[in-house]
């Protein structure tokens, strides 16, 4: 839970009435010039607004519902998140489904020690969570673009184009025709190590983000409550970089 404070300074209107309060009388007094005593009137008027502000958050409840809002994890579309666990089960690689259930795990695992470790109502504490589900979401979408890299080749017969590029090689002909071969299947072989090469990096990436996730929850469970201890907050670091950028071999 948040202190009334905290709650009310973090409430975007409350900015919007200390402007429009603050710009009214400085209008006032720079158009009309008005004499001392109007000024110091203005003055008094402008911090009973200002001091009725808590008054009205109050009587109409925003103030306890800030209070008590918690950060929660933003949940993922279940019918994207069922069609993303449709399109690793068709994969031959196992890894990318293995990540997605571990990924789901330690962003719940990193979540669970947050709130026993830190209030909710911590900047610190939001912070993290928002991190937490930027790298988780980051993640998802780099198993997403492994499935079409996969699904991409798929079609491309590994096997056969190195037993046809070792025969035309122990041929050792110069004709026309095996040249042409030569050229296309090395093309296909390109594109296959290409695509394979995208996915390793991607698979990487994510190993990266699960082992920052562990990193920041274990250094938080072994830390006091309350208190963020320096490990904490440089996996957390590394964890915000890696969110910065999320999507970076998917665009690449």
């Amino acid at each position: 839970m948040k202190n009334w404070w905290q709650a009310m300074m973090s409430y975007p209107a409350t900015w919007a009435v200390v402007t429009i309060v603050v710009a009214t009388v400085a209008a006032i007094v720079v158009l009309l010039e008005p004499p001392g005593f109007m000024i110091a009137i203005l003055l008094g008027l402008a911090a009973v607004s200002l001091a009725g502000w808590p008054l009205a958050l109050t009587m109409t409840g925003t103030l306890n519902r800030l209070q008590f809002s918690l950060p929660q994890i933003t949940a993922v579309d279940e019918d994207e998140m069922a069609k993303l666990v449709d399109e690793l089960k068709e994969l031959e690689d196992p890894r990318p489904t293995r990540q997605l259930k571990s990924l789901t795990q330690k962003r719940d695992n990193l979540a669970d020690v947050l709130g026993r470790r830190l209030d909710a109502g911590e900047v610190t504490y939001a912070r993290y969570l928002t991190t937490a589900q930027q790298v988780y979401e980051s993640t998802l979408e780099n198993l997403h673009e492994v499935a079409v890299a996969q699904r991409s080749i798929s079609a491309i017969d590994s096997e056969y184009i190195d037993t046809r590029l070792a025969e035309i090689t122990a041929r050792g002909s110069a004709a026309e025709a095996d040249e042409s071969e030569r050229k296309s299947l090395e093309g296909r072989q390109a594109l296959r190590d290409s695509q394979q090469t995208k996915v390793a990096a991607l698979l990487a990436e994510n190993e990266a983000a699960m082992t920052l996730l562990d990193k920041t929850a274990t250094s938080l469970a072994n830390a006091p409550i309350g208190r963020t201890p320096e490990d904490a907050k440089a996996a957390m670091a590394a964890l915000e970089e890696l969110a910065d950028r999320a999507g970076r071999y998917a665009t690449g």
